[in-house]
């Protein structure tokens, strides 16, 4: 009995799940699916309908002080920045560039607008997203 109680203590102290994170955008779900090495994993709906992923170095187990965050997105698209990238998954996609992540509050759950960019180009479209 005493080590459930302790996986239980352990379990509400890890803060939220990071399935419990699903936001909604017009072009389909983000769903926050993993952490790896410090960073937040997210899959996306692109704009050209293939699903992309979203990678935050800095906000894996951020779920009270949110703000900007910075990294980049991956995926199949008509995106060709000339060069592949790897992503967090082992996947090499020559669609990538620049993400920004801005939540509206700093703790979980809140909603964000995500601004992107292709390669190294300027952001130049964003995704509103809606906490559920």
């Amino acid at each position: 009995m005493r080590i459930f109680g302790i996986m239980a203590g352990l379990m509400l102290a890890a803060g939220p799940a990071t399935a419990d994170e699903v936001w909604s955008t017009d072009l389909g779900d983000i769903i926050y699916e993993a952490e790896e090495a410090g960073a937040a994993i997210l899959s996306f709906g692109g704009f050209d309908g293939y699903r992309g992923t979203l990678v935050l170095p800095g906000l894996a187990g951020n779920y009270e002080q949110r703000g900007v965050h910075h990294g980049y997105w991956i995926g199949t698209s008509g995106v060709d920045c000339g060069a592949a990238l790897t992503g967090p998954t082992g996947n090499a996609s020559r669609a990538w560039g620049q993400a920004v992540v801005a939540f509206d509050g700093p703790a979980f759950p809140t909603s964000f607008t995500v601004s992107l960019g292709d390669c190294f180009g300027p952001l130049n479209r964003s995704i509103r997203a809606v906490a559920r």
